[in-house]
């Protein structure tokens, strides 16, 4: 049987830096390679027979290399780059340095990986990403639009800018000709990125169809089919969160905290995790309290006293504790608390002896 082989992968944009030990952590072979398919089968050729395991820095062009790493039957793992702290604190660092870090840790064990979804969840995370970046530019032109109005002293009475009567409201305003060519360019590029957007949310259609878990989550207060995919594809497999915390921790959604000594203080979220995961919940849990319920009621208990920023935030994260719930364990939706209950544990060594403990339940309140 041929001797397992462990390969640290520092991956930057036109070239890559490879590294290939053994077991006993020997050195077979390293070289910077051209990032393209034949380049790269060509540097491992000599090793073929064995079982390579790859440790591969997640950054954002890894698709790629892990799809072709995977056509090789090669064991991909993706490294987190955050928590690989022999790179990230290294005072002398190169690509040599680095891909030889890479291939000790995953042959110690040691390295911190980060979750690889599989390719139907990344097309749907990349369609959905773009969707977001072009409402995000479509939102900066409107800005834009509205500026020339400030800038002729104008007031604008529409809320949407654009939409039939306000269109036709700014078309009429006798604008310096210079205005007049903005208003126009801006107005063709959001009727452009309109279209392009209308495009996207018939293909978002189709893919709704493919996951059952959306009629569920639409269900709930504030969360669309849009919202609705944003969630499955940023989570991914829920199963591989073990309780609703981690998943709290994983949106970023948890109290930072300063501990030193006597000393100890809570901070404010972590803002760690998926960005896209804690935006698209903190948008739901604006549209969920404007509507009567216990997502209301909660809002408007902490508001008093936490303020908005605070009590949102609040919102968004138990509304992810019941997302959870509902993805896990195929559950309506339902807010949740924690509360202490007393369960009574029998000692089955001593008969007629027990004793009393504190256990932290979950009831749901509706």
């Amino acid at each position: 049987m041929k001797d397992q082989l462990y390969c640290g992968l520092d991956l930057h944009k036109r070239f890559s830096y490879i590294v290939v030990k053994n077991s006993a952590g020997f050195q077979l072979a390293k070289g910077r390679v051209e990032n393209n398919e034949v380049d790269i089968s060509n540097f491992f050729a000599p090793f073929g027979g064995h079982h390579i395991k790859v440790a591969l820095e997640a950054t954002s062009n890894y698709y790629w290399m892990f799809e072709t790493l995977d056509r090789m039957n090669m064991d991909v793992n993706l490294s987190h780059p955050l928590k690989t702290k022999m790179i990230a604190d290294a005072k002398i660092k190169s690509d040599k340095i680095d891909a030889n870090v890479l291939a000790d840790l995953l042959r110690s064990n040691f390295l911190p990986t980060s979750y690889i979804p599989p390719k139907k969840t990344r097309e749907l995370r990349e369609i959905l990403r773009h969707r977001i970046r072009l409402v995000t530019m479509r939102s900066s032109l409107k800005n834009r639009l509205r500026d020339i109005l400030t800038k002729n002293n104008i007031k604008d009475p529409y809320t949407d800018i654009t939409g039939v009567k306000a269109r036709q409201f700014i078309k009429e305003l006798p604008l310096a000709p210079v205005f007049k060519l903005q208003r126009d360019d801006l107005l063709d590029q959001i009727d452009f990125i309109n279209k392009k957007v209308e495009n996207i949310n018939r293909i978002l259609k189709t893919y709704a169809e493919d996951y059952p878990e959306v009629s569920r989550l639409t269900e709930i207060p504030g969360i669309g089919i849009f919202s609705a995919l944003i969630l499955l594809a940023e989570i991914g497999d829920i199963n591989r969160f073990p309780s609703p915390k981690k998943l709290v921790n994983y949106a970023g959604l948890c109290p930072g905290l300063h501990q030193s000594g006597t000393t100890c203080y809570n901070r404010p979220i972590t803002n760690q995790g998926d960005k896209y995961l804690r935006w698209i919940l903190t948008e739901a849990a604006f549209h969920a309290i404007r509507h009567p319920g216990p997502l209301k009621d909660f809002y408007t208990s902490l508001f008093k006293t936490k303020g908005c920023q605070r009590a949102i935030i609040a919102v968004s994260r138990k509304m992810l504790v019941g997302i959870y719930f509902v993805l896990k364990d195929n559950k309506p939706f339902n807010p949740v608390r924690r509360k202490k209950l007393l369960k009574y544990n029998e000692n089955l060594d001593k008969p007629g002896l027990g004793t009393w403990s504190t256990k932290e339940t979950v009831e749901t309140i509706g």
